[in-house]
């Protein structure tokens, strides 16, 4: 009867660490999987403005030059 009751115990103190290490595991995999996913936005949302204010100082300077040269027909 000892014996069950031990193994019993056992195995509530080999259970309580696998819990703690999952719920670790899991916050764990949460704040890297937040980061990871802020990082890559704000490297996206940089690129794409640099694609844009590029794309926008061409088509400025077209518009400038194309007003130039009605100018002087």
């Amino acid at each position: 009867m000892k014996f069950m009751e031990n193994k019993k115990l056992a195995a509530r103190i080999g259970i309580m660490p696998i819990i703690v290490t999952l719920v670790g595991m899991a916050i764990l995999w949460l704040f890297v999987s937040t980061n990871a996913a802020s990082v890559v936005k704000n490297d996206i949302t940089n690129q794409m403005t640099d694609a844009v204010e590029s794309r926008a100082s061409i088509i400025d300077a077209y518009v400038l030059s194309a007003e130039e040269s009605q100018r002087n027909i």
